[in-house]
Protein backbone atom coordinates (compact mmCIF):
# COMPACT_ATOMS: atom_id res chain seq x y z
CA UNK A 1 0.00 0.00 0.00
CA UNK A 2 2.62 2.66 0.50
CA UNK A 3 4.54 1.84 -2.68
CA UNK A 4 0.74 2.64 -4.10
CA UNK A 5 1.12 5.61 -2.37
CA UNK A 6 4.40 7.30 -3.88
CA UNK A 7 3.55 6.13 -7.41
CA UNK A 8 0.14 7.88 -6.79
CA UNK A 9 2.19 10.99 -5.39
CA UNK A 10 4.92 10.50 -8.09
CA UNK A 11 2.17 10.92 -10.82
CA UNK A 12 0.64 14.00 -9.21
CA UNK A 13 3.87 15.60 -9.37
CA UNK A 14 4.89 15.13 -12.80
CA UNK A 15 0.83 15.89 -13.68
CA UNK A 16 1.52 19.90 -12.25
CA UNK A 17 4.93 19.73 -13.82
CA UNK A 18 3.58 18.83 -17.32
CA UNK A 19 0.79 21.30 -17.08
CA UNK A 20 3.37 23.93 -15.88
CA UNK A 21 5.82 23.15 -18.48
CA UNK A 22 2.96 24.02 -21.39
CA UNK A 23 1.79 27.05 -19.66
CA UNK A 24 5.82 28.30 -18.99
CA UNK A 25 6.81 27.30 -22.79
CA UNK A 26 4.13 28.71 -24.36
CA UNK A 27 4.32 32.15 -22.09
CA UNK A 28 7.92 32.04 -23.10
CA UNK A 29 7.72 31.41 -26.87
CA UNK A 30 5.63 34.05 -27.37
CA UNK A 31 7.05 36.71 -25.26
CA UNK A 32 10.32 36.15 -27.12
CA UNK A 33 8.76 35.96 -30.46
CA UNK A 34 7.15 39.48 -29.60
CA UNK A 35 10.53 40.51 -28.56
CA UNK A 36 11.92 39.50 -31.67
CA UNK A 37 9.20 40.30 -33.96
CA UNK A 38 9.10 37.01 -35.48
CA UNK A 39 8.57 33.53 -34.24
CA UNK A 40 11.25 32.34 -32.50
CA UNK A 41 13.08 28.97 -32.48
CA UNK A 42 10.83 26.62 -31.18
CA UNK A 43 13.14 25.18 -29.03
CA UNK A 44 12.86 28.02 -26.89
CA UNK A 45 9.45 26.52 -26.07
CA UNK A 46 11.65 23.88 -24.24
CA UNK A 47 13.71 26.02 -22.77
CA UNK A 48 10.83 28.59 -21.63
CA UNK A 49 9.09 25.43 -20.10
CA UNK A 50 11.97 24.27 -17.99
CA UNK A 51 13.19 27.32 -16.58
CA UNK A 52 9.15 28.01 -15.67
CA UNK A 53 9.25 24.89 -13.53
CA UNK A 54 12.83 24.91 -12.24
CA UNK A 55 11.89 28.49 -10.91
CA UNK A 56 9.00 27.40 -9.84
CA UNK A 57 10.63 24.69 -7.64
CA UNK A 58 12.95 27.12 -5.93
CA UNK A 59 10.01 26.83 -3.50
CA UNK A 60 10.73 23.48 -2.79
CA UNK A 61 14.75 24.28 -2.02
CA UNK A 62 14.18 27.19 0.21
CA UNK A 63 10.53 27.38 2.42
CA UNK A 64 8.31 30.87 1.92
CA UNK A 65 10.22 32.70 4.37
CA UNK A 66 13.15 33.27 2.69
CA UNK A 67 13.27 35.96 0.83
CA UNK A 68 11.85 37.36 -2.49
CA UNK A 69 14.67 38.95 -3.00
CA UNK A 70 17.19 36.13 -2.27
CA UNK A 71 14.78 33.57 -5.11
CA UNK A 72 14.82 36.01 -7.46
CA UNK A 73 18.46 35.95 -7.50
CA UNK A 74 18.97 32.12 -7.11
CA UNK A 75 15.90 32.06 -10.47
CA UNK A 76 18.22 34.27 -12.34
CA UNK A 77 21.70 32.06 -11.47
CA UNK A 78 19.70 29.23 -12.71
CA UNK A 79 18.45 30.79 -16.17
CA UNK A 80 22.21 31.91 -16.61
CA UNK A 81 23.33 28.57 -16.07
CA UNK A 82 20.52 27.25 -18.53
CA UNK A 83 21.57 30.09 -21.05
CA UNK A 84 25.35 29.30 -20.55
CA UNK A 85 25.34 25.44 -21.33
CA UNK A 86 22.16 24.75 -23.79
CA UNK A 87 23.73 28.16 -25.20
CA UNK A 88 27.30 26.94 -25.86
CA UNK A 89 25.60 23.51 -27.08
CA UNK A 90 23.47 24.99 -29.39
CA UNK A 91 24.36 28.12 -30.49
CA UNK A 92 28.79 27.54 -30.26
CA UNK A 93 28.79 23.92 -30.69
CA UNK A 94 26.00 23.08 -33.25
CA UNK A 95 25.74 26.74 -34.90
CA UNK A 96 22.15 26.96 -34.49
CA UNK A 97 22.45 30.68 -33.83
CA UNK A 98 19.18 31.07 -31.58
CA UNK A 99 20.45 33.80 -29.79
CA UNK A 100 23.93 35.90 -29.53
CA UNK A 101 24.48 38.32 -26.79
CA UNK A 102 28.35 39.05 -28.51
CA UNK A 103 27.14 42.54 -29.53
CA UNK A 104 25.59 43.72 -26.13
CA UNK A 105 27.94 45.03 -22.93
CA UNK A 106 29.62 42.37 -20.53
CA UNK A 107 28.60 39.36 -22.65
CA UNK A 108 30.63 36.08 -21.88
CA UNK A 109 30.74 32.39 -23.37
CA UNK A 110 30.97 33.86 -26.26
CA UNK A 111 27.93 35.88 -26.54
CA UNK A 112 25.58 33.63 -24.35
CA UNK A 113 25.28 35.37 -21.24
CA UNK A 114 25.11 38.88 -20.52
CA UNK A 115 25.00 41.16 -17.47
CA UNK A 116 21.75 43.11 -18.83
CA UNK A 117 19.78 40.36 -19.81
CA UNK A 118 20.87 39.06 -16.48
CA UNK A 119 19.24 41.90 -14.63
CA UNK A 120 16.16 41.20 -16.64
CA UNK A 121 16.15 37.57 -15.70
CA UNK A 122 16.81 38.86 -11.86
CA UNK A 123 13.20 40.34 -12.37
CA UNK A 124 11.57 37.94 -14.99
CA UNK A 125 12.35 35.20 -11.99
CA UNK A 126 10.61 37.30 -9.63
CA UNK A 127 7.19 37.45 -12.33
CA UNK A 128 7.93 33.85 -12.67
CA UNK A 129 8.10 32.69 -8.87
CA UNK A 130 4.65 34.51 -8.51
CA UNK A 131 2.66 33.28 -11.14
CA UNK A 132 3.65 29.86 -10.34
CA UNK A 133 2.79 30.20 -6.60
CA UNK A 134 -0.56 31.50 -7.70
CA UNK A 135 -0.68 28.82 -10.43
CA UNK A 136 -0.02 26.33 -7.77
CA UNK A 137 -2.26 27.75 -5.15
CA UNK A 138 -5.64 27.73 -7.52
CA UNK A 139 -5.08 25.19 -9.71
CA UNK A 140 -3.45 22.88 -7.18
CA UNK A 141 -4.49 23.71 -3.96
CA UNK A 142 -0.90 24.59 -2.80
CA UNK A 143 -0.09 26.90 0.17
CA UNK A 144 -1.67 30.11 -0.52
CA UNK A 145 1.79 32.07 -1.52
CA UNK A 146 3.05 34.97 0.56
CA UNK A 147 6.71 37.12 0.25
CA UNK A 148 9.20 38.20 2.49
CA UNK A 149 10.95 40.89 1.02
CA UNK A 150 13.34 42.53 4.11
CA UNK A 151 11.97 41.16 6.54
CA UNK A 152 8.38 42.44 5.64
CA UNK A 153 5.93 39.99 4.70
CA UNK A 154 3.30 40.56 1.80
Amino acid sequence: MMMKAKVILAIEHLSKSFVLFMVYGFIYFILESLYKTHFTHPLMFIIGGIIGVLIGLINNLFDMDTDFILQCFVGMLLVLLIECVVGYQCNIVNKMAIWDYSKVPFNYVGGQICIPFAIAWFVLSGICIIVDDYLRWRLFGDEKPYYIIINKKF
